[in-house]
Order: structure tokens, then sequence, then C-alpha cells
């Protein structure tokens, strides 16, 4: 079963083919986001709810960092 991909994480990848020196940041921050959504969304649920937006966080901040995009 492969783990499906969040549109965070599709936009996190395709900002690291235009700017490959975000790969070593984006790329596990991706895949956490990615994991933690199928856990907290599983059956049975895996991922608690702190931990799913812990990872959603993580990515988010990384995302406005390079981007520029308001956090809120």
């Amino acid at each position: 079963m492969s783990i499906p991909e969040t549109d965070l994480s599709k936009r996190m990848r395709a900002l690291v083919v235009e700017r490959p020196e975000l790969a070593t940041t984006f790329n596990p921050l991706a895949d956490s986001f990615d994991a933690a959504t199928a856990g907290f969304y599983g059956e049975p649920q895996s991922v608690s709810a702190p931990a799913f937006l812990g990872a959603f966080a993580r990515a988010r901040m990384a995302w406005c960092e390079a981007t520029g995009e308001p956090l809120v």
C-alpha cells in the first residue's frame, strides 16, 4: 500500500525540482507529513492528533519560510 500525497507535500516536492537546495529539508518533512496523514486518517488510527498537527506545522513552517507565503 502506498501513502497518498497531501497537497502541501506535492507543492513541496514540486518546489524541490525548481530549487534543489531545499531537498534535504523539504523531502523528509513532506514524507513525514504524508505518513502522519495516512496514520491519522487510517483505520485503525495509528497517529495521534498532536503528532499529525506537529507534522503539518513543521512542513507548513518550512514551506512558508522558503516561499515567503504568510503562515496565517
